[in-house]
């Protein structure tokens, strides 16, 4: 029943698309960003590199929405901004690099090349609705952080700008002072720029990235929750619990808000059988996110492993009400119906997990068992050979 677990708090099963109808789509993105004299030109270029990346992944998101609806698939604007994030690669910077007419600085401008592969919309498109919506609310809170020190840069700008038109910028030590405050920044800078590869990473499965950019980032800034947050959920998906554990309660620490971290410490905990500790880190996600669907799901499904059935039905009927597209939670919910042996209403909602996820073993196998109960031999074998076929014999 352990393996059951780790499935249903984890992220889903990677699926691959054929690449027979793969394309590539090219976008060109071009913005710029005005450097002061405290800052290196290296970072500059950076920064201007990023607003350019920003451009073209806006233009390749509407790309991404027309894409997704030829197949059938409806895309919220979040979730198009996240795959345009995660899947785009850059395969050209080009630099104007112009000295500022009237103060000491520069202007860069930055032209990025960038690609897109139908293929990676496609295992996107067929990724779990609980890893899918996972991504999303991380790349939510990151780009939420690139914002915020973007606009404080752009205050200390100002700021020195208005200390140079006072004359406080001829005294060395204030000069000294606002050096080290834009160094401070443009370390912060650098640890999302580590933050967004690993996001990156993490849609790729490549969760080892994830970790070590993830342990870079930390170094260049360690008051970063979302950095310790997303190297736990990284741990938790890598079932390493305990190294999850202790990672999601340090982004609590720094930032107890951190509703993700919540959700991902109790995923750990309950992989290691503390359910009373997993139910308590997921009602704490809620309560700092009520639309929180996943961690309805993973509090029905843990409090079901606890014996309270009624109450895990609720809560995972609470998550099919706020997302009714969540597959893991159709899943979780019919072994509650098994627990109730209420069977056809089991095998209804194994039904709509295989609808939602066709490569979905673990529901075909499951949805087997319950034929079997019901004395359906045939379609019991049928689906037993499905999973088999799919990877997962139990």
């Amino acid at each position: 029943m352990k393996k059951f677990l780790a499935t249903l708090l984890t992220a889903g099963t990677l699926l691959f698309a054929s690449t027979a109808e793969a394309e590539i789509k090219t976008y060109t993105g071009t913005d710029e960003y005005v450097m002061s004299e405290f800052e290196t030109i290296d970072i500059a270029k950076q920064r201007a590199r990023q607003k350019a990346e920003r451009n073209a992944q806006e233009q390749a998101g509407v790309y991404i929405n027309s894409y997704s609806e030829t197949r059938d698939m409806e895309l919220v604007s979040d979730e198009i901004v996240t795959i345009a994030c995660g899947i785009m690669s850059v395969v050209d910077v080009k630099y104007d690099v112009q000295p500022l007419a009237d103060v000491n600085g520069f202007v860069i401008r930055a032209t990025v090349t960038a690609n897109i592969e139908t293929d990676d919309v496609n295992k996107w498109l067929q990724k779990g609705a609980q890893e899918r919506s996972s991504i999303v609310a991380q790349n939510q809170e990151l780009q939420r952080a690139v914002d915020e020190q973007s606009a404080t840069i752009e205050k200390l700008k100002a700021q020195i700008k208005q200390l140079k038109a006072g004359g406080k910028l001829d005294n060395q030590s204030e000069r000294d002072k606002v050096t080290a405050e834009i160094a401070a920044e443009d370390k912060i800078f650098q640890a999302n720029l580590k933050l967004e590869e690993a996001q990156k990473k993490f849609i790729a499965h490549d969760f080892n990235a994830v970790i070590q950019l993830c342990t870079e980032a930390i170094e260049l800034d360690p008051n970063s929750s979302i950095a310790y947050g997303k190297r736990g959920a990284a741990y938790g998906v890598t079932n390493h619990p305990q190294q999850s554990i202790t990672d999601c309660t340090k982004a609590i620490e720094l930032d107890p808000t951190n509703a993700d971290a919540y959700n991902n410490r109790g995923a750990a905990y309950g992989n290691l059988r503390n359910f009373t500790a997993a139910v308590d880190d997921f009602s704490r996600a809620i309560e700092l996110d009520p639309k929180n669907a996943m961690a309805y799901n993973n509090r029905g499904s843990t409090l079901r492993f606890l014996g309270n059935v009624q109450q895990g039905l609720q809560d995972l009927n609470k998550a099919l009400e706020l997302n009714p597209k969540i597959d893991i939670a159709y899943f979780n919910r019919a072994f509650c119906h098994i627990a109730t042996s209420n069977l056809p209403q089991a095998v209804a909602d194994l039904d709509k997990a295989i609808e939602l996820r066709p490569n979905f073993a673990m529901a075909y196998y499951v949805r087997g068992q319950c034929y079997q109960m019901q004395g359906r031999i045939t379609q019991a074998q049928a689906d037993f050979d499905k999973a088999r076929q799919l990877g997962y014999s139990g």
